[in-house]
């Protein structure tokens, strides 16, 4: 006897497992945004098959194993920075991850990972083939990338109700952060249309743990 189309159909679908793209802060790596993030993936996963694939950024930038995404001109940020040196290398990384380990459901990036996620967003959401486009994004802590300004700017001719990619994101962020100002992670909010959402919370800019939080991400 042959199954039912449909039901092979539902049971490959209940067996898929929801794929998250985990992109750490300036001077880390996978393993300590791995522990850093761990009641997170396990409140993800809670009676879901969920596969978290955490990278490790390509530019080495303190002792032996901690990493960025890019490195900055001497005295700057990267709100206000007119370069970030190296940051090909990681477009390049997130690509062929995506090609080789994805396409992955979700981004979650913290501070600078959360910044890397908002100009991936920006390129898929203007460029019909650019290839990584999560239907979801948890944005924790981002500031402005000052040297894709007119990039992610550009986000505000964005007709939302006919975009073709239209992703559901996260804006995690706190108004006391001392590191990236809340209004980055708010500008960015508003350009991202109608499925974007804010998460405010009051850890600076540390990533929030609270049951209440854990239950939104």
């Amino acid at each position: 006897v042959q199954p039912c189309r449909a039901l092979l159909h539902l049971q490959a679908m209940a067996q898929t497992p929801y794929k998250i793209l985990l992109l750490h802060g300036k001077a880390e790596n996978r393993s300590l945004f791995a522990q850093r993030v761990a009641r997170i993936e396990s409140a993800i996963s809670d009676g879901k098959a969920v596969e978290c694939e955490y990278l490790t950024a390509p530019i080495l930038v303190e002792g032996k194993d901690k990493f960025a995404w890019w490195k900055l001109p001497p005295n700057q940020r990267s709100f206000t920075a007119s370069e970030y040196i190296g940051i090909e290398k990681s477009f390049e990384l997130i690509e062929q991850v995506w090609k080789s380990k994805g396409p992955f459901n979700c981004i979650l990036g913290h501070s600078q990972g959360a910044i890397l996620t908002t100009m991936l967003l920006a390129k898929a959401i203007q460029e019909p083939d650019y290839p990584v486009k999560p239907e979801r994004a948890i944005l924790m802590g981002a500031a402005w990338p000052q040297p894709f300004d007119k990039m992610v700017s550009a986000l505000d001719k964005v007709d939302w109700d006919k975009a073709p990619y239209n992703p559901r994101t996260l804006h995690v962020f706190a108004l006391n952060d001392k590191v990236n100002p809340a209004e980055m992670a708010i500008k960015i909010k508003n350009l991202l249309g109608w499925q974007a959402e804010a998460m405010i919370h009051e850890n600076g800019h540390d990533i929030p743990m609270d049951e209440d939080c854990l239950s939104r991400y």
